[in-house]
């Protein structure tokens, strides 16, 4: 990705009620970039995205594909050159294709090319076997699928997705999510996504941007704001989690390999091979001061690590250590902490079952992005 961003905000408030919801300095989306606006209920996400595609009026400078958006014509203009999708499917009573269609219809799009266009959104989203089935005979998932379907048929420069997975069951959700990482992969289209959760924003995100009371307070690569939290409210938020990036490979009997960008690797549970993120949380990280025997043991995972810091996380210590080139986190007890004597600087070992190493698969990035 690079160039000027498809669009931009400078100065941008919004308020309502005598209340400032909204206040952004500076915020920019990329040609093909998958941005994931992230933070806690209130933080003001879904007002910064209708502020950014003409839904929520603003005071302050949006400028699309390098253009000021200040009249009604430029709203328009914005607004017939993007796309949206909410929590819940806004479908019109018809079938799956009259639906699909309808932004198409809207933009003046007829004949071979409307079915052309059409037929392509709906293999997109592996809908086509419901072109002919009417509104009330779909799933949630469906005609979530539909409405998303719909967005993309017409070509969107960019495409703002509003908590699209929150009304979804488990099992539906992580089907669509999957598929929609291929999709935005593949696709130029830039792309808004308003979410709180941890899992859907690793998978799909290029970049984070962390809001919280209307403002932005970090911004950066998915798994650098997760794993360097630049504020106590981002670190609060997101807990003790640290996350790693790299693939999974040789998955068979029940385990695989998470290989790190370093060439480091981890023995993990089974999971499909690819790009992927992997998140270990502290507590299931147990330290010895000499390496423990693996043999007859679950503990798939010793590593040699370097203690960097100690700090105190309520009654118990968090020991930040250094592994190679990657940073692993310990919870003790203030007790097992005092015991071991674990100091800065000190060498011990870090034990992790395989079990505890939870893996997401993620796209591989954009093809562009250098």
């Amino acid at each position: 990705m690079s160039g000027s961003p498809i669009l931009e905000a400078r100065d941008l408030t919004v308020v309502r009620g005598g209340h400032t919801l909204v206040k952004v300095e500076r915020f920019g989306l990329e040609q093909g970039e998958v941005r994931v606006l992230f933070g806690p209920n209130g933080a003001g996400k879904t007002t910064l995205m209708r502020a950014l595609n003409g839904l929520e009026r603003a005071d302050g400078e949006i400028l699309f594909e390098g253009r000021p958006v200040r009249s009604g014509g430029d709203r328009l203009r914005l607004r017939r050159r993007t796309s949206a999708v909410f929590q819940q499917a806004f479908l019109l009573a018809t079938t799956v294709r009259g639906n699909v269609e309808s932004g198409l219809r809207l933009r003046g799009v007829r004949g071979d090319d409307l079915r052309r266009r059409t037929d392509a959104a709906l293999e997109m989203l592996a809908i086509g076997h419901l072109a002919e089935r009417r509104r009330a005979g779909l799933s949630g998932g469906e005609a979530q699928r539909v409405s998303i379907a719909r967005a993309l048929a017409v070509d969107p420069a960019v495409v703002f997705l509003d908590e699209p997975m929150a009304s979804l069951d488990p099992p539906t959700r992580r089907a669509l999510l999957s598929d929609l990482e291929v999709i935005f992969h593949r696709l130029s289209t830039a792309v808004l996504w308003v979410t709180h959760d941890t899992e859907e924003a690793l998978a799909v995100a290029d970049r984070i941007t962390f809001l919280a009371r209307g403002e932005v307070v970090q911004e950066g690569a998915a798994t650098d704001v997760f794993n360097n939290p630049a504020t106590q409210v981002v670190a609060d938020y997101l807990g003790l989690d640290v996350w790693l990036e790299g693939h999974v490979e040789d998955a068979a009997n029940g385990s695989a390999r998470f290989v790190l960008d370093d060439g480091t690797s981890l023995i993990c549970a089974e999971t499909a091979p690819g790009p992927a993120v992997a998140c270990i949380h502290p507590d299931d990280v147990m330290l010895f001061l000499t390496r423990p025997d693996s043999r007859g043991t679950s503990l798939r995972n010793v590593l040699e690590v370097t203690v960097r810091q100690v700090r105190a996380a309520g009654r118990s210590r968090l020991v930040a250590l250094d592994w190679q080139e990657q940073r692993i986190d310990a919870l003790l007890t203030r007790a097992a902490c005092e015991e071991l004597a674990v100091a800065p600087g000190q060498r011990v070992f870090a034990a992790i079952k395989a079990t505890a190493i939870r893996v997401l698969p993620r796209s591989g990035g954009n093809d562009d992005e250098a």
